[in-house]
């Protein structure tokens, strides 16, 4: 009888070999593409998030300029109109002492990458100025957008009104990433501000973000706008004037308007030369057509218009009467 035996062969050791460095190579990719994977997860978690901080910043500042106040005393609500700094009064949560509108003075601004590429730059600050007055304080901002001021100014919390040391509102903002100024965060009536704060009407914002500003690619715009819908606009001053002949001219100042559409009222003066002459008849003129006769010459005439809100403004002309 023959036995029967079981076939005791196994691996060889190249075949082992083989095999674990397959495994080896197998297990590898798989983590290589995992890793891949969890840093683009990532990397689009901080998108989404930095994109979603900057829609609310953007929204909280529209909303702020959609409720700035308007006392009649202070037209230039918006005080400081800059490419990369924003200043302007709005209204508040609520009254606060004497404050009964609960007015507070808010500032956006966006430091100056230097040095360049620091994350700490790479941001959106907001300061709030708050007062107990009846009226508002002085701001502690210049108006004048040439002069420098610290973003955040932590100099203006020493005054007596309460002004915070600022905080972010959004991060991971590019605008001025290695020393840009080609992106302005802000721009007025479609442009760079007018020299007059009081003829902003509208505020558009334009915002760069980017959490990895090193990868150009992932950079997202976000843009919106706020019409000023509570700013109170002077009136629009000018006149024509027009030789009645005799030493005679008609002053017509129909062209004068309320950019709100208020009745205006208008008083002239004659400022040169002087004495001017009939120059009591002039300013007693109370009317946008006046007759006047002051004799042959040369005269420096002033307008000035008023609406119903108390808001004026004037024109000045040289007026020949022959």
């Amino acid at each position: 009888m023959r036995s029967v035996h079981s076939n005791q062969d196994g691996f060889s050791l190249i075949e082992l070999l083989v095999a674990m460095s397959m495994v080896v190579v197998i297990f590898g990719a798989t983590l290589t593409v995992l890793e891949v994977f969890t840093r683009q997860a990532q990397g689009n978690t901080q998108r989404n998030d930095a994109q979603n901080q900057a829609r609310l910043g953007i929204d909280l500042i529209v909303r702020q300029l959609r409720n700035i106040s308007s006392p009649i005393a202070s037209p230039k609500l918006v005080e400081r109109a800059a490419p990369y700094d924003l200043v302007f009064q709005t209204v508040g949560p609520g009254p606060v002492g004497a404050n009964a509108s609960g007015a507070q003075r808010v500032r956006y601004c966006i430091p100056q990458d230097t040095p360049a590429g620091v994350a700490g730059n790479e941001v959106l600050y907001s300061q709030t100025q708050t007062w107990t007055t009846a009226q508002p304080p002085t701001s502690p901002w210049s108006a004048d957008p040439s002069v420098p001021i610290p973003c955040p100014d932590t100099s203006a919390t020493t005054l007596a009104q309460s002004v915070s040391t600022g905080r972010v509102v959004v991060p991971s903002v590019t605008n001025r990433y290695l020393t840009r100024t080609d992106r302005p965060a802000f721009s007025y009536n479609d442009a760079a501000a007018p020299s007059d704060l009081s003829k902003i009407t509208s505020v558009q914002l334009d915002l760069f973000v980017n959490p990895t500003p090193q990868i150009p690619g992932a950079e997202t715009e976000l843009r919106s706008a706020a019409f000023l819908r509570n700013q109170l606009r002077a009136p629009e001053t000018s006149f024509t004037s027009t030789a009645t002949g005799s030493g005679g001219v008609l002053l017509n100042g129909g062209t004068s308007y309320s950019p709100d559409g208020e009745d205006l009222s208008f008083s002239w003066a004659c400022t040169a030369p002087t004495p001017c002459p009939a120059a009591s008849t002039l300013a007693g003129s109370a009317t946008g057509l006046v007759s006047w006769q002051p004799g042959p010459g040369t005269y420096t005439v002033v307008l000035t218009t008023t609406d119903t809100t108390g808001l004026s403004s004037t024109a000045t002309g040289q007026v020949t009467v022959s």
